[in-house]
Order: structure tokens, then sequence, then C-alpha cells
């Protein structure tokens, strides 16, 4: 391979930030599946105990037109939130780790070994591109997320008029 034309220890540090970059990625994947799950959780809770009380010896026959356009829409609302749950967990397209094989394969023991400048830069250049990649994916995620604290919101405003409206 030829030398790399650039500064060793620009490399090496260009190398770490990709790491670092796609490691906080991952933790901010994480963090938004855990943080969604336990607004569903939420939701949940709120949504059959409002369903409880609300509907308890037949007052569901007590609601008014409002509290029936509140109830679907409650409904509708815990829908959105399970659908944008759901678009947080499902797989990530994105990568998260370089592939230990590859470098061995292709920079430690091809026909001609690497050095460590060489491997850093390409690395470097790799890990750039997953954090691009993860990064379009990972923003649709937060965008979902954002969907689901919406949702949530207008889950417990509308069982809150169902149950101003029993009252």
């Amino acid at each position: 391979m030829d030398q790399a034309p650039g500064d060793p220890k620009g490399y090496e540090m260009a190398y770490e930030e990709g790491k670092r970059a796609i490691a906080e990625q991952a933790e901010v994947l994480k963090d938004a599946r855990d943080r969604v799950g336990t607004v569903m959780s939420a939701a949940a809770v709120v949504a059959g105990l409002g369903a409880a009380l609300a509907f308890n010896n037949d007052r569901a026959s007590e609601l008014s037109s409002w509290g029936g356009v509140a109830a679907a829409i409650s409904v509708i609302a815990f829908a959105t939130l399970t659908l944008a749950a759901v678009m947080i967990w499902r797989p990530f397209p994105g990568s998260f780790i370089i592939d230990p094989g590859v470098l061995v394969a292709g920079y430690v023991e091809g026909e001609e070994p690497a050095r460590l400048p060489e491997i850093h830069r390409a690395l470097a250049v790799h890990a750039g591109r997953h954090v691009d990649a993860n990064g379009i994916a990972l923003e649709r995620r937060l965008w979902w997320f954002t969907v689901a604290l919406g949702a949530f919101l207008v889950v417990v405003a509308g069982l809150i008029v169902v149950l101003a409206d029993v009252a």
C-alpha cells in the first residue's frame, strides 16, 4: 500500500473521533428505544385507568358528544403512539462496529500489509460513512420519538376530558 500522505497523528485522531461518533449514535438509539418504551408503558397505564374509571358501572352511556370525541381521539393517539414505538424499535439498518475480520484480511494480512497510519486513515473514512448513514436513520427514529411524545400528550388530554365528562 502507498504511504498515507497526511500526518499519522491526524489519522489516529480522526479514527478515534469516528469511533466516538458511532458509539454516541448507538447510545442515542438505545436511549430513544428505552424512553419510548417508558412512554408506551405510561400511556397504557393512563389509558387503562382512565378507561376503567370512565366505563365503570356503565358510565360510558353518560358520555356527551365531547366525551365521545375525546375518547375516539385518545384511541387514535394511542394507536399512533404504538406505531411510533414500533418504528423506533424496528431493526436499525445502520452499523455500529467495524468487522475485525475485514481489518485483518484487508489491512494486516494483505499482499502488502498496511501501516498503522494507513489503517487509521481507512477506518476514519469508513467510520465517517457510517456516521452519515446512521445519522439519516437515527433522525427518522428521533422524529418518530417526537410523534410518540405528542401522541402521549393527546392520550392524556383526551382521557382527562372523558373523565371530566363522566364526573
